[in-house]
């Protein structure tokens, strides 16, 4: 643990003199509208996640009793499975899906964090005002 030096004057954080709690409550609007629009964005994502996995299933069924009914061996089918072109290409698909799924979740988070920076350079102003 640190403690501090009695010898150093307190020091202040500055921050740009131009921007006021105005500017800063308009930018945490156009980011609550952000945060808005992504909301919808991954609810979007989720519903196109969730068909991609479903067409994803349904060819690994389908193949599968496909591979069965053609007499080949038990232990090689889910390796033919998953080499199928069709079934490689829906997983591709579907790895995709996943990706611009956490992609979006973690673009929202970053939304998130603005507007905590937003809200706490707000409750620095109020209590550097109400210091003075």
């Amino acid at each position: 643990m640190r403690f501090p030096n009695p010898n150093i004057q307190k020091q202040t954080t500055t921050f740009p003199s131009d921007i006021n709690p105005a500017q800063v409550m308009q930018g945490m609007l156009d980011d609550k509208r952000l945060l808005a629009s992504k909301n919808a964005e991954y609810l979007r994502l989720l519903q196109q996640r969730a068909e991609t996995e479903r067409l994803y299933n349904i060819a690994v069924a389908d193949r599968t009793l496909k591979f069965k009914a053609d007499g080949h061996p038990i232990s090689i089918i889910s390796n033919l499975v998953k080499g199928d072109k069709y079934v490689a290409g829906l997983k591709k698909n579907l790895d995709l899906a996943d990706g611009m799924t956490k992609a979006n979740h973690e673009s929202m988070k970053d939304v998130r964090a603005s507007i905590d920076a937003a809200r706490s350079y707000l409750s620095w102003l109020k209590a550097e005002m109400q210091s003075q």
